[in-house]
């Protein structure tokens, strides 16, 4: 979520200022002054032009590299080591040569006391968007290495997932590459490699150099916010293949929501943070009115149950809870659910990609030898003369 720096006075006359993260300008004004400020002066603040190229978007941070980013960082933080001191310990530690500037970067703006979730948002290239609420999370909420620890388990999981995904891809794509070798296998015996060549530099080529740059165009696309939502919105609708993301959000949601419990903050606050940990624009969106709706009045069984992202199990454990006064103890168990789902989904998608692998390559199969059984009776009628 964007960051925006104001100045404001309140209704003494005081002038302030900071920082307030909001979905754009007007709903930082209305938030400042639903806590009592004027704001005077509200503006965006500006990621670093390096941290959000393009070019970060075409080849981005492996999943891998991140957890290490985040396992290490939580682990000098919890054995009490100052954020500039462990940040200058990370650029010389991190697999990768970006995430090593970034620590490079965030050890010298920690050193004059900037936020890390401020510092961080100028990476948007780099860091996604959930990052940034989480860490806030983390640092209004004195939970800052455990929100990091949560972030190093679901990149793991993300990796872990990769991973086995990864020799899937290979065998697809080899697979692929021979249908398009044995399809017109026929015509080069009669006509020749001359002509095979031919065929390939002016019709497989750049067929196959059009996929590649629209999946690069896919990805650049991302450095747009509003292709980047509907891009979400897309990735989390589709069947098997979108619960882990789903999942990932509403975990990152509900441990947010019950480390605010814990730290005793209200509920329409935590909901507010809980929001902006998603990373999912309609997600955030709901929890930010379930928040309103608390901050006017609204019963929390009211406000959960317009949280439609959340299953109703979940909905009920924590509106349950909330009666009983058994919360926190609730959004324990109600983040336990969600892990284990998270986990299922990963074996859920390893096993649908790999039926999906086996049948695409067996239809690829097929075409290819249809298609190279007729080029070889005509490249036989062909030869006859026929």
């Amino acid at each position: 979520m964007p960051q925006f720096q104001y100045e404001a006075h309140s209704r003494d006359g005081e002038r302030t200022s900071g920082a307030i993260r909001a979905a754009d300008s007007r709903e930082a004004a209305r938030a400042l002054r639903d806590e009592g400020l004027f704001p005077v002066r509200i503006a965006e603040v500006g990621a670093s032009p390096w941290g959000s190229s393009v070019v970060h978007y075409l080849r981005p941070v492996s999943s891998a590299h991140l957890a290490q980013f985040f396992t290490q960082l939580a682990s000098l933080l919890r054995a009490g080591v100052n954020a500039h001191d462990a940040f200058d310990e990370l650029s010389d530690l991190l697999g990768d040569r970006r995430l090593r500037r970034v620590a490079r970067e965030i050890s010298e703006q920690a050193a004059e006391g900037v936020g890390l979730a401020e510092q961080i948002a100028r990476y948007p290239a780099i860091l996604p968007r959930h990052v940034v609420g989480f860490v806030e999370a983390g640092e209004e909420l004195g939970a800052l290495p455990e929100m990091l620890g949560e972030l190093a388990e679901q990149y793991e999981t993300d990796a872990r997932l990769q991973g086995r995904l990864k020799w899937l891809r290979l065998y697809y794509g080899a697979v692929l590459v021979l249908a398009l070798l044995v399809a017109p296998f026929p015509w080069m015996i009669a006509r020749g490699f001359r002509w095979y060549a031919e065929l390939a530099a002016t019709r497989l080529l750049p067929i196959l150099a059009g996929v590649i740059v629209l999946l690069y165009a896919l990805r650049a696309l991302n450095a747009i916010r509003v292709f980047a939502d509907l891009r979400s919105r897309v990735a989390m609708a589709i069947p098997v293949f979108g619960s882990m993301a789903r999942w990932s959000a509403v975990a990152r949601f509900l441990r947010t929501l019950n480390l605010a419990q814990r730290a005793g903050v209200t509920f329409h606050r935590a909901l507010d943070l809980a929001a902006d940990a998603t990373g999912h624009e309609p997600m955030r969106a709901s929890a930010a009115r379930a928040a309103t709706a608390v901050r006017a009045g609204e019963s929390l069984d009211g406000a959960v149950a317009d949280l439609r992202f959340l299953p109703q199990r979940v909905r009920q454990m924590i509106a349950g809870g909330e009666r009983t006064g058994e919360l926190e103890r609730r959004l324990d168990a109600a983040v336990a659910y969600a892990i284990e789902r998270r986990e299922s989904s990963v074996n859920a998608i390893s096993a649908g990609t790999a039926a999906a692998a086996l049948a695409g390559s067996a239809v690829l199969a097929l075409i290819a030898l249809v298609i190279a059984w007729r080029n070889f009776y005509e490249a036989l009628f062909e030869r006859a003369g026929v």
